[in-house]
């Protein structure tokens, strides 16, 4: 499982025991992704999604969310990749 949520209601909806169970979180390896911090943009923000593009993600609640996000801050990029259904 990647979350103690997920870990939980494997637990659960499986009937296995908690010790049977692990949670491995997903994680950004640093010794291969580094980014240059003097390529940034100083006065911009950069919100990046990257997930399986299905509805019990929630991308959709982040999409609707996007305008209220631009109207606060002047300068926001999106980046939002995956594949799955809701893929346009």
């Amino acid at each position: 499982c990647v979350s103690h949520t997920s870990k939980e209601n494997t637990v659960l909806r499986a009937k296995m025991a908690p010790e049977d169970v692990s949670v491995i979180p997903n994680a950004v390896d640093t010794t291969v992704f580094t980014p240059n911090p003097a390529a940034r943009k100083s006065n911009t923000i950069t919100i990046v999604c990257i997930t399986r593009l299905v509805y019990r993600k929630g991308v959709d609640l982040m999409v609707e969310i996007i305008p209220a996000i631009c109207k606060e801050f002047q300068h926001v990029n999106f980046v939002i990749g995956g594949d799955g259904p809701m893929r346009v």
